[in-house]
């Protein structure tokens, strides 16, 4: 027969229990005293400034008042990762380290981890008048489009496209892209990496479907057919409604005549200086918009590892 339990022995059990439900209750006090500081603080700030925290979102005291406000996107990375940012599957680790994005207003310092939900939050304060500074990518993305409008105004001529793009000649895409909407189209360019065999996706102001290769070549570099039949080759999974091709330079005759086969639109320097010309006109001397910098949802995208996007 086993010997019974000694009272020594019960009454340490007795207390080790004890001791665990205490710890619970003070870890559980803690949570609720946290929780209930949380709400006082975004009742506060609902009061400030008629914006409501969002409850995945956590607020506390800055170390001093942030007038203007200003904030820093976080987005989500591999803990193992190449180089491209995908996850590095010679590792079996498959975590995910979620950056938090961090919001600076007034006296008030707000973290999230979910990008998309922190950029909405500060188009809600901006909406309701509180002034908060460009982000990096927004900075970034008001350059761009001074500059793409710097090169519309400039585009006098096949040289003056072809010297302005000289450094950086995929710049030249971002280029086509920023001119076709300014004609109505829309203009998205693919990702480097990625492209698919075509630079642009886009859709005629008819709705019709488009996918185009811009080349930013010199004159007397002329377009053959192979580069025009490497777009329709990428053509048979894009299933586009259209084909374009766009050029500094010219196309051979022999191009021209396979485009025509195909139904595929070609816009070579000439052409290209005269849409310039034309979109100049449309917009004149109008300045881009504040909406024009604002970032959208692929803007953000671009900055999440495309293995994780959905």
């Amino acid at each position: 027969m086993m010997n019974s339990i000694s009272p020594q022995l019960l009454h340490f059990i007795d207390i080790a229990i004890a001791v665990i439900v205490a710890i619970a209750l003070v870890a559980l006090l803690v949570k609720l005293v946290q929780l209930l500081i949380q709400e006082i603080r975004r009742d506060r700030f609902y009061r400030e400034y008629g914006v409501a925290v969002t409850k995945s979102m956590r607020i506390r005291k800055a170390k001093r008042p942030h007038v203007p406000g200003s904030f820093v996107l976080g987005y989500p990375v591999w803990k193992a990762a190449k180089r491209d940012g995908t996850r590095d599957r010679r590792s079996n680790d498959t975590g995910i380290i979620h950056q938090l994005s961090v919001i600076l207003v007034g006296q008030w310092k707000i973290l999230g981890d979910d990008p998309f939900a922190s950029y909405a939050f500060v188009r809600q304060l901006r909406d309701a008048g509180t002034p908060i500074s460009y982000c990096a990518e927004e900075q970034a993305k008001r350059d761009a489009v001074l500059e793409q409008l710097r090169a519309r105004r400039t585009a006098t001529s096949i040289d003056a496209i072809i010297q302005r793009f000289s450094i950086n000649p995929s710049d030249f895409e971002g280029f086509c892209a920023d001119l076709l909407r300014q004609l109505g189209w829309q203009a998205q360019v693919t990702p480097p990496t990625r492209d698919g065999g075509f630079d642009l996706k886009i859709h005629s102001p008819n709705g019709t479907s488009y996918i185009a290769e811009c080349k930013c070549y010199n004159p007397r570099h002329h377009i053959g057919r192979p580069l025009l039949q490497k777009l329709q080759g990428a053509n048979m999974t894009e299933h586009a409604q259209g084909l374009l091709f766009i050029t500094t330079s010219r196309f051979t005759s022999d191009a021209l005549e396979y485009a025509q086969q195909v139904g595929m639109k070609l816009i070579d320097g000439a052409q290209l200086v005269r849409l310039c010309q034309e979109a100049l006109q449309i917009q004149g001397d109008i300045q881009p918009s504040e909406s024009s910098f604002m970032l959208t949802r692929a803007d953000l995208m671009q900055h999440i590892p495309a293995d994780m996007r959905v």
